[in-house]
C-alpha cells in the first residue's frame, strides 16, 4: 500500500496565524499505474495534450480569478480538472488522511532534531496504522515524502526511522515500513494529488470559502474508523483529518515516550 505525503502553509486572511498541512492520500500498488495513466489523460483533455506532463500544484489550479471567472458563468479549465480528479480518487476508493497546525508561525515541519519526531508526523502515522490494521491486516504501508533535498530528506529519514525503532510509540505502528521514500513531485501523480488535497484543507482552515464545494470532495476521501475512542469523553471514531493545537504541534515525540 502506497501513502503519498505533502506538507504545505498558508496564511489566514488577516494574516494572523499560518495554517500548516501534512496530508496524505492512500493508493493500492496495483492501481497506482491506472491512476497515473488517468489523471495524465484528465490533464490532456482539460488542458490540452502539451500539458499531459504538467505538475498539479493546488496553489495553481486553485487561483481567486478562476473562482470569480465561473460566477460570471465561465467554467474553468483548472476547477474542472480538479473536480474530475477528486471524483476519480473517490470511485478508485482512495483515502485522505491529514495533520492540520494552527500557529502564529510556520512550525518546522522538516524534523531538524533526527531524535524528536514532531506531533503531526505521529498523528498521521497514527490514522495511517490504523487505517492499515482495520483493512489491510498482514500488508505494509510505504510512506513516500516529496523530495525536499538531499538534507531535508536526510532529516526527516533519520527522524521517521528513529521514531519507528526506538520509541515504544512507533514500535505499536507496526504496519509501516520503517525507512520512508522520497518521489519528486513533477513526476509522480501520487505527490501531486496530496498536494492538491492539502492545499483544500489550507484554504478551508483559513477561512477561504470559495473552495468549499472541493473541500466537502475532500471530506467524502477521509478515512473514518470502524471502531469507536475516547475522544475528549465522547466514544467517536478516528478521521482521518486530525486538527492539532499550537501546544500539541510543539510537543514532540521522542524515543522512549509513549503519549
Amino acid at each position: 500500500m502506497l501513502f503519498f505525503i505533502d506538507e504545505s502553509w498558508q496564511s489566514t486572511q488577516d494574516n494572523k496565524f499560518k495554517v500548516g498541512v501534512l496530508s496524505a492520500i492512500q493508493i493500492n500498488s496495483h492501481d497506482f499505474n491506472e491512476c497515473s495513466q488517468q489523471l495524465y489523460g484528465f490533464k490532456c483533455k482539460n488542458l490540452g495534450y502539451q500539458a499531459g506532463n504538467i505538475e498539479i500544484k493546488g496553489r495553481h489550479i486553485f487561483r481567486n480569478y478562476l473562482f470569480r471567472l465561473e460566477s460570471k458563468g465561465i467554467q474553468s479549465r483548472e476547477l474542472q480538472l480538479a473536480r474530475e480528479i477528486l471524483k476519480y480518487m473517490e470511485t478508485l476508493g482512495i483515502k485522505a488522511f491529514a495533520s492540520v497546525v494552527f500557529s502564529s508561525e510556520e512550525i518546522d515541519l522538516a524534523c531538524a532534531n533526527v531524535n524528536q519526531l514532531e506531533r503531526p508526523f505521529f498523528f498521521l502515522f497514527e490514522r495511517i496504522d490504523l487505517f492499515m490494521k482495520e483493512n489491510y491486516p498482514g500488508l505494509m504501508a510505504k510512506i513516500i515524502f516529496d523530495d525536499r533535498g538531499i538534507q531535508l530528506n536526510k532529516n526527516i529519514s533519520k527522524s521517521v526511522s528513529n521514531f519507528f525503532h526506538k520509541s515504544s510509540a512507533g514500535r505499536l505502528f507496526d504496519t509501516i515500513n520503517k525507512v520512508p521514500l522520497f518521489a519528486i513531485s513533477s513526476e509522480n501523480i501520487g505527490i501531486q494529488m496530496a498536494d492538491l488535497v492539502g492545499h483544500i484543507l489550507g484554504s478551508r482552515f483559513t477561512g477561504e470559502r470559495a473552495l468549499m464545494e472541493f473541500f466537502k470532495m475532500v471530506k467524502n476521501l477521509e478515512f473514518k474508523s470502524r471502531n469507536l475512542f475516547d475522544i475528549s469523553g465522547r466514544m467517536l471514531p478516528k478521521r482521518g483529518i486530525k486538527v492539532i493545537k499550537e501546544k500539541e504541534a510543539g510537543d514532540l515525540f521522542s524515543p522512549g515516550r509513549t503519549k
